[in-house]
């Protein structure tokens, strides 16, 4: 049966193979993950669901074993999630007729257009316009939402050669059957205020609605982003040569490469304590689900 490969996994992959090795080989995580991950789920089910209730019950299902120790921080979280959520839906009127649409689809060479026979691909688009899209009529666009902290000049430019956006919009030409070269790119900034000392929790979260409503230029950013086939291609070269060397990592073949300049780069890598020899796996729990995100199917 063949596995199904993820964009996550090969930007995994590409940022250290020791990573990807416990992550998607092992299947090991940690038991208790940062609530940072699930305030992102719940951001994109806010979204999909068109619903600030949505997110939170997202959130509130992930965070019941930090909310017991974190105090008001799980409130916070829920005050964040409100006005990301709130305020994207207030800003932005245009939004997608599709949400959430899951693919799976051969992953091939670029040169021969075999079908490998270990992996498929699979991934989630967070929005699709099939020609209705105003500015595109009759055009497949897609769209991505990102959350982040920091959106700076360097964060927009990045995406000229972001692996995700040519991911997606290379599976989007297979899937709807013709070049789709456009993705509207969609980022909401995290707070940047604080709760005061001298706020309730009631009170800073008026003031952090009020700052989205009047900051929109401050915290929401759209970028239309395109393809060249020429992009299309190379990024379905550098695919194949990720998803090549994936199997001989996990075959044996070749011995995981470790990054250390990814040990604390980005933030503390999960698995530094297990490479450095100071836990065993037995500090990591195993999943039962290689990804996730996506749902197994056969």
């Amino acid at each position: 049966m063949q596995e199904l490969i993820t964009n996550t996994e090969l930007q995994t992959f590409g940022r250290c193979e020791e990573r990807h090795n416990l992550r998607y080989n092992k299947w090991l995580v940690p038991f208790e993950e940062h609530p940072a991950l699930s305030l992102g789920s719940a951001f994109h089910a806010g979204l999909e669901s068109a619903s600030i209730d949505a997110a939170l019950k997202v959130l509130r299902d992930a965070d019941p074993t930090w909310s017991r120790w974190e105090g008001d921080a799980a409130l916070i979280r829920e005050i964040t999630v409100s006005a990301m959520v709130g305020g994207s839906l207030r800003h932005w009127g245009n939004w997608p007729e599709v949400h959430e649409y899951q693919f799976n689809i051969p992953i091939r060479h670029p040169e021969t257009g075999n079908a490998s026979k270990k992996h498929r691909f699979s991934g989630v688009f967070d929005g699709v316009w099939n020609g209705t899209h105003p500015d595109y009529p009759g055009e497949v666009v897609i769209g991505e939402w990102k959350s982040a902290a920091v959106v700076n000049n360097d964060y927009m430019q990045r995406l000229e050669i972001d692996f995700q956006i040519s991911t997606y919009l290379w599976a989007a030409s297979i899937i709807f059957g013709v070049p789709v070269r456009r993705m509207v790119y969609r980022v909401v900034k995290k707070p940047t205020i604080k709760q005061k000392k001298t706020e309730t929790t009631d009170e800073y979260a008026e003031r952090l609605e009020r700052d989205y409503a009047e900051r929109a230029d401050h915290y929401f950013f759209e970028e239309i982003i395109e393809r060249t086939d020429e992009q299309i291609a190379e990024w379905a070269k550098q695919a194949w040569a990720i998803h090549t060397r994936i199997l001989q990592v996990k075959g044996g073949k070749v011995p995981a490469i470790r990054n250390t300049q990814s040990c604390v780069g980005r933030g503390r890598c999960p698995y530094f304590d297990l490479c450095t020899g100071h836990v065993t796996e037995d500090a990591f729990k195993k999943l039962t689900t290689k990804h996730r995100e996506i749902k197994e199917i056969k």
